[in-house]
């Protein structure tokens, strides 16, 4: 069976994102670890995926080992799969305890936490949460062709949407009018969590900024919220330890303050651009990377 056809894709789907992640429920965290990265370095696994992954990443980095990137990109989505279940079906404990999280979480409060599509991070919301900060999140519904296309995916996303509603409440935004919401949440207590790094819609303003030495494109809309409200905000990401381990660190850097909109996106541009440089298999997004940099359809 050809690895990039319907078939096997919704093969390894199902093996990704339901047979591992319920194997990972009946084991400890640490066990369930070591097996994610044994099967990581499966070549048929989530093969047209990383297919794709690699092809976007190779067009602005230096890859010296495309097996070792694609295991790794390939253990950061089995892992926040993992998370995910396990978050939903009762080991959310097991979960937390495994980020090494920064003695200043506290800093967090009432502050925009800005991130980017990064690390097996879904677990961030449940941490907030728990830690007392009240977060919020713009999320996107799953798109209902996926239901026919990759139905174990599918799962996956209505499963993850389910721990959006479950753990933020009212807090869990639906983009389609996000924007309004989000404008009255930042004059209320509580952190909100946005992904800076999402693709903007066509025909919406954007900015433009230098990401691996090529022009990409920001949405405009949310930077000038956060400059007209003097609003101060904190980066964020969720990376993996470099020991093989397979434990995630939460990185913090702030609070700085959203003087203008170019400035906000000229220090979240160099921690986007850094972290890509230093460690690129994280990003969730490559397969997107066509609708991000100015290339191709801009």
């Amino acid at each position: 069976m050809n690895s990039r056809s319907p078939q096997w894709r919704q093969l390894t789907d199902l093996f990704a994102y339901v047979l591992l992640p319920v194997f990972s429920l009946l084991a400890t965290t640490a066990f369930s670890r070591r097996v994610l990265n044994r099967v990581s370095a499966w070549d048929w696994l989530l093969s047209a995926d990383a297919d794709l992954a690699y092809a976007g990443a190779q067009k602005h980095l230096d890859i010296p080992d495309q097996r070792a990137w694609k295991q790794r990109w390939k253990l950061v989505e089995l892992l926040d799969v993992r998370d995910l279940y396990m978050l939903l079906f009762g080991r959310a404990g097991s979960v937390l305890a495994e980020i090494d999280c920064p003695p200043d979480l506290e800093m967090t409060r009432d502050k925009v936490m800005v991130g980017m599509h990064w690390g097996p991070a879904i677990s961030i919301l449940k941490l907030l949460a728990d830690a007392g900060l009240g977060p919020a999140f713009p999320f996107r519904l799953p798109e209902p062709e996926l239901r026919r296309s990759r139905p174990f995916y599918y799962l996956f996303c209505i499963l993850a949407t389910r721990y959006l509603v479950r753990t933020l409440g009212d807090r869990a935004v639906p983009v389609g009018g996000a924007g309004k919401v989000l404008q009255g949440m930042l004059d209320e207590p509580g952190s909100i969590c946005v992904l800076m790094d999402a693709p903007p819609m066509e025909g919406r303003p954007a900015i433009k900024k230098r990401i691996l030495g090529s022009e990409a494109r920001f949405n405009a809309g949310f930077p000038a919220m956060l400059a007209d409200r003097q609003k101060e905000f904190v980066l964020y990401a969720v990376t993996l330890a470099a020991d093989g381990s397979a434990r995630k660190k939460l990185e913090l850097e702030g609070p700085f303050k959203a003087d203008n909109a170019d400035g906000f996106l000229d220090r979240y541009a160099e921690f986007l651009d850094r972290h890509l440089d230093q460690d690129s298999p994280h990003w969730r997004i490559w397969r997107a990377e066509h609708q991000f940099w100015e290339q191709g359809s801009f």
